[in-house]
Formats: C-alpha cells, sequence, structure tokens
C-alpha cells in the first residue's frame, strides 16, 4: 500500500490547508486528528476508514460537498476509489483575534 500525498498549502495562527492526493489503493497511515476540521473533496470517491482496533467503515465523499469532522478522530484512510482522490483538508486553529 502507499502513502497518499499531502501538499500543505498553508499554515498561519488561523487554519492549516492541505490538499490531499491518493491514488488508488494509498492510504493516509493511521493518524490523531488534533484539531476540528473541514474538507472539501475536489473529485469525489469511497474510502475506507480504519480505526485503530481494525474497525473498516465506508465512507463516500461527494464531488464539491464539504463537510465537519471534530478534533480527536483516529483512524487509517484508504481510497477505494478506481481513479486518483483528491481532498482538501482545513484544519480549524483556536481563533487568536477573539482572545484580544
Amino acid at each position: 500500500m502507499s502513502q497518499a500525498k499531502a501538499e500543505q498549502i498553508d499554515d498561519n495562527e488561523r487554519v492549516r490547508i492541505t490538499v490531499w492526493s491518493f491514488d488508488t489503493g494509498d492510504s493516509t497511515g493511521q493518524h490523531r486528528h488534533g484539531l476540528d476540521y473541514v474538507v472539501v473533496p475536489v473529485t469525489g470517491g469511497t474510502f475506507d476508514v480504519t480505526s485503530p482496533n481494525g474497525e473498516v467503515n465506508k465512507m463516500t465523499q461527494e464531488l464539491g460537498v464539504p463537510y465537519f469532522r471534530s478534533a480527536g478522530a483516529v483512524h487509517d484512510v484508504t481510497n477505494r476509489t478506481d481513479r486518483e482522490a483528491v481532498f482538501v483538508e482545513i484544519e480549524l486553529k483556536e481563533d487568536s483575534a477573539s482572545q484580544i
């Protein structure tokens, strides 16, 4: 299994933006989300989302339909689409402007 490609587009005090590109069968590797995040599917696709205990859930991203997830998720994401799948992940950092 190959590693998905992550290209960090921006990382500042408010957000971290990463473009993820997966060939068929590519995966992220097991990881934990330390921040809330929004995913914006560029291509759409079907993925296996595997938890640390080995439980696998199928997830379908619809092209251009964003979704929100809370911090704390631990999983590995694998592209099960028969073509490249791409999405943008926007991690939401604490709003430093609201602390003024």
